[in-house]
């Protein structure tokens, strides 16, 4: 990582240019290699950052029981066509 040495912000690096360029102050730093820079991204996740996911079957299609049938007929009235 280099910083320019006028205004000490961050050089970026100028795609297909051998250039790193400061955004303040436009200072360009030419570099002989590609060898000389390189950009490396690293991400590292912890164990805490993991997390299973859980899918679960849909209960959609399941009928309801007797039971619940009457509770529910009790509670709302009896309907004309039900669906369930």
């Amino acid at each position: 990582m280099k910083f320019c040495p006028k205004c000490n912000n961050i050089l970026i690096p100028i795609k297909g240019k051998n250039i790193l360029l400061c955004r303040a102050c436009d200072y360009e730093y030419k570099f002989t290699s590609k060898d000389e820079y390189k950009i490396i991204k690293k991400i590292q996740h912890s164990e805490s950052e993991k997390a299973p996911i859980v899918v679960e079957k849909s209960e959609m299609h399941k009928k309801i029981s007797e039971d619940d049938r009457k509770a529910f007929e009790e509670f709302f009235g009896k309907m004309e066509n039900p669906t369930y």
